[in-house]
């Protein structure tokens, strides 16, 4: 016996700022999203700074392009015709020290900051390819540093997640009202 699908299934699609109730139908098959507000149509706010994009994806690319470009150079072009006044050898090495310590910064600091946005309930983080829900219990601290001369505040879970143990972001120019209006100090 074939079982009959549903009329019309309410759901809830993850939008960027807010929830709505949509059904969806995909193809012959029915497609289910879990309820990822625990029943509650609950607007989010974003907590991290809008520069956030600028520093995780534009900064590592032009500089990784720059660097690459600029190694591919001196690797590529015979020494008689660069006219150095030292041998080659030590510009490629000089070069080749940069691109890595460039790699290690990049993937140390630009590369784990995410974006965060948050509702009473949960906090969700992205780092643009992939979004991931926490519960607000799941968060053991908040801890604010300086690194580089930014601001940096860093959440520190409970247990390890998709995106680790600790989310780095860049505070808005609003995430100290919205803590003080709901997180108890």
């Amino acid at each position: 016996m074939r079982q009959q699908r549903p009329k019309r299934l309410q759901t809830v699609i993850a939008s960027h700022r807010t929830f709505t109730p949509r059904s969806l139908y995909v193809g012959r098959g029915l497609f289910i999203m879990n309820d990822q507000t625990g029943g509650v149509n609950a607007p989010t706010e974003c907590l991290s700074s809008n520069a956030t994009l600028f520093w995780r994806v534009f900064i590592p690319i032009f500089g990784t392009v720059f660097l690459s470009g600029l190694l591919l150079t001196f690797l590529l072009i015979p020494e008689e015709d660069l006219y150095l006044s030292f041998p080659i050898i030590w510009g490629r090495v000089t070069i080749f020290t940069i691109w890595v310590g460039w790699f290690l910064l990049v993937r140390s600091t630009l590369w784990r900051l995410k974006r965060v946005d948050a509702n009473a309930t949960h906090l969700f983080v992205t780092n643009y390819w992939t979004t991931v829900r926490y519960p607000w219990s799941d968060v053991e601290r908040i801890e604010e540093k300086r690194h580089l001369g930014r601001r940096l505040i860093h959440l520190h879970l409970r247990a390890a997640g998709r995106f680790g143990k600790k989310i780095s972001f860049l505070p808005g120019s609003h995430f100290e009202e919205w803590k003080r209006e709901n997180l108890e100090v």
